[in-house]
């Protein structure tokens, strides 16, 4: 990768997440110097390897699939904040939901940091609470409050 301010470093590191490629975004990370926290699904992560089982866990095996929108991006010196949209097909548990079929739609934030063309971790908060209604939600309710 030839630029490696934080917007294109977690585009990199994102799209590898997104097509599963999980060599590709270990060789975007510095593990090292790793830090995350998913609000409401972890604490504070610190090995990499723990970091992924959870995502893969949350993100990956509830959902097929998956597509991420960026709809707000501000990036600083070392890090890169995105508000973005998800979509995605509910094929597995997720917050002690089994699989619904339904496809949903939610919200999320993520400041990404980032040194020397490498990620360091994340902070994470997904709309919970928006997901766990739509999975939920009675038939005949299931389109009614879907943003």
């Amino acid at each position: 990768m030839n630029d490696s301010t934080p917007l294109p470093v977690y585009r990199a590191w994102n799209d590898c997440l997104l097509a599963g490629d999980v060599q590709g975004a270990t060789r975007l990370i510095d593990a090292g110097h790793w830090k995350e926290k998913c609000l409401g699904l972890t604490e504070w992560l610190t090995d990499f390897d723990v970091a992924l089982t959870h995502y893969t866990k949350n993100m990956i095996r509830p959902w097929s699939g998956l597509e991420m929108h960026e709809e707000d991006v501000v990036e600083g010196r070392d890090a890169v904040t995105v508000r973005f949209r998800v979509e995605a097909t509910h094929v597995g548990e997720f917050l002690g939901v089994p699989a619904t079929g339904r496809r949903i739609s939610f919200h999320a934030i993520r400041i990404v940091k980032v040194k020397d063309g490498r990620v360091t971790g994340q902070w994470a908060q997904l709309d919970l609470w928006g997901i766990h209604q739509q999975l939920t939600a009675q038939e005949s309710d299931s389109g009614k409050d879907s943003p």
